[in-house]
């Protein structure tokens, strides 16, 4: 016997409150994030992250931003979002990533981070947090035209790990371009490390030759319609041609051995 419209009625209202139902709930595995915010940061954080160690993060952001602008005079134009993980898988799938060296990564907007206790164990918390939002805070420079190897150099400086690293003897740059593509190049340590080398010292040179406030200045010049000639000549009063030359110097007697 076929059943009546009525009880079909009745039985296709209860699956579709079921469905409802079902909707409404998180599903099982499911991110539950949690949130706290400053003035440039939105910190999120995964459910065994504690709230102590996403205010860690926060705080030592926050600090670390202000004293980037101090420098440099960029800000991104809007609020950081700041994603914490509580496992390292998590993090290298949502970042993009395939091995877990870097213990933080910017992209996008988004500095994720891995879970604090491995950053501290490592050793590389202020490290690795500090180096991800140099990268962030520069980005603005690079969409009106500083070139990545110059926004690397600040980045590496300001990190200050450089200075630990061994000098890679016999290496032979006559050009700002070599910079660039030994950061695409060598994404990975142990050489890396070598490239780090490089471009702290970059920087270093700037510093050293033309004095920090018209060094860090340089990173405001970049307009949109000046390329990298016009910048140094604005700034530092010599062409790209002249600075090259004298970096090219640098950068050789610091990787010549016995130099000392």
């Amino acid at each position: 016997m076929a059943p009546d419209r009525k009880s079909m009625r009745v039985v296709l209202v209860g699956l579709l409150s079921s469905a409802l139902v079902l909707l409404a709930m998180p599903s099982i595995g499911q991110d539950i994030f949690s949130t706290i915010s400053s003035p440039n940061f939105e910190v999120r954080y995964l459910r065994g992250v504690s709230a102590e160690e996403a205010q860690k993060v926060l705080s030592f952001l926050q600090d670390e931003y202000k004293e980037i602008n101090a420098q440099l005079g960029l800000e991104p134009r809007k609020r950081l979002e700041v994603r914490i993980y509580d496992n390292v898988g998590r993090y290298l799938s949502d970042a993009g990533l395939r091995k877990p060296w870097r213990g933080a990564f910017y992209s996008h907007g988004v500095i994720y981070c891995q879970p604090v206790q491995a950053l501290t164990t490592r050793d590389i918390f202020e490290s690795s947090l500090r180096y991800e939002l140099g990268r962030a805070m520069t980005e603005v420079a690079g969409t009106q035209g500083c070139p990545l190897w110059l926004r690397e150099a600040y980045v590496v400086y300001h990190t200050g790990e450089y200075r630990k690293f061994t000098a890679p003897l016999g290496a032979r740059l006559t050009s700002f371009s070599d910079l660039n593509q030994d950061i695409q190049s060598y994404p990975d340590p142990p050489q890396r490390d070598d490239v780090h080398y490089m471009l702290g010292h970059t920087m270093n040179y700037f510093i050293q030759k033309y004095g920090e406030k018209k060094a860090f200045r340089i990173f405001r010049e970049f307009d949109g319609t000046k390329g990298l000639d016009g910048v140094f000549k604005r700034v530092l009063g010599n062409d790209l041609a002249t600075v090259e030359k004298g970096w090219a110097k640098y950068i050789g007697y610091h990787t010549t051995p016995f130099k000392r």
